[in-house]
């Protein structure tokens, strides 16, 4: 269950194993500790230090989404007590082979998720279905292409490459009302890019938690560089995800009965939901969150078959530990030790 705080000069409170929100005016609104998932926070509402620290003991994550001076801010619990895998993780990141061996795994997984929102595409846009079996062969062939890399910076080069090609496919195809001509951020300049920008902020939130509670360093990644501030792991994952954002938001904009304004400009903020629309957005992504797509790898999906779904909390947690097989069967490779057993 997630929970949005999207009304000013509201209170958030803890008492007795539920959050309590509380508005001048308004009836209190309690929800409860134990099915939560995701605290999102608009504006600037009061937050009790109780509610911080009882929300991080949950392990719920909490994204503060961006406003017109500051950008988006996740939060969540502290490091796992799994120092064997993460001095593993810590190990294979200093060896320079292992390192791309491990980012190619994750452009390799990250590839075979494309399905996704090729899926949708050509449900929702069939005279896009040629453009769309052509970008099919284009990642397919560099599939065949991240295997034979020597280097890091060219299976970024390749892995940039697919993801500038797709964002063209939906440039040439999407109604032109939405203006989207390709990816932009910080801030995002059309409704195409406003939605991608925040599905990924609440997507990365959910695996940040995911990564901390499997016992891994966030910060120390094998597709991202390191950079202060910034958590490399979990971007690595969400990359593993973006393709579950991109099905969403294109069926969301298709079926989604909007009203006239569904979205704001500013310059400072760049392309924004409107208020009123929020809700619709956030209702669809609770949803949507608990019966995520998952790809048929087999090759034999055909257009028309519904794609299976699982919940996303559960796809992380597979996620994660087939990660950490991953990352044992190539310590095992160079000789390192993983022993997690207790002393």
């Amino acid at each position: 269950m997630i929970f949005v705080i999207d009304r000013r000069k509201s209170t958030l409170r803890y008492k007795e194993g539920v959050l309590e929100l509380q508005e001048k005016g308004r009836k209190p609104q309690q929800i409860p500790l134990n099915p939560l998932e995701q605290v999102v926070i608009y504006g600037n509402p009061l937050v009790e230090t109780t509610v911080w620290r009882v929300l991080g003991e949950a392990g719920v994550p909490v994204v503060i989404l961006p406003d017109r001076r500051r950008p988006a801010a996740v939060l969540g619990s502290g490091l796992a007590v799994r120092l064997p895998l993460r001095r593993l993780q810590h190990q294979l990141a200093a060896d320079s082979t292992t390192r791309l061996e491990t980012a190619k795994w994750f452009v390799s997984e990250k590839m075979s998720r494309y399905v996704l929102p090729l899926h949708a595409f050509v449900g929702l846009w069939p005279e896009a279905a040629p453009a769309c079996a052509q970008f099919a062969d284009k990642v397919l062939r560099a599939q065949e292409q991240v295997n034979a890399v020597d280097s890091l910076q060219t299976l970024l080069g390749v892995e940039g490459h697919v993801a500038q090609a797709w964002f063209a496919l939906l440039a040439q195809y999407l109604p032109e009302e939405l203006r989207f001509t390709g990816r932009n951020r910080r801030p995002p300049r059309d409704p195409v890019n406003s939605l991608l920008s925040l599905g990924y902020t609440l997507l990365l939130s959910e695996v940040r938690q995911a990564v901390l509670r499997a016992g891994f360093d966030p910060s120390l990644g094998f597709l991202h560089q390191d950079y202060p501030g910034r958590e490399s792991l979990a971007l690595d994952f969400s990359e593993l995800f973006r393709a579950g954002v991109d099905h969403f938001v294109l069926n969301w904009l298709h079926d989604t009965a909007l009203d006239k304004a569904p979205f704001y400009y500013r310059k400072d903020e760049g392309c924004r939901l409107s208020k009123t629309t929020r809700p619709l957005f956030f209702t669809a992504w609770a949803e949507y969150r608990e019966q995520w797509p998952r790809p048929d790898q087999s090759g034999e999906e055909e257009e028309d078959e519904e794609l299976s779904t699982t919940p996303l909390r559960e796809l992380l947690n597979g996620q994660t530990a087939r990660f950490g097989a991953f990352m044992k069967q190539q310590g095992e490779k160079r000789g390192l030790n993983y022993d997690d057993s207790p002393a």
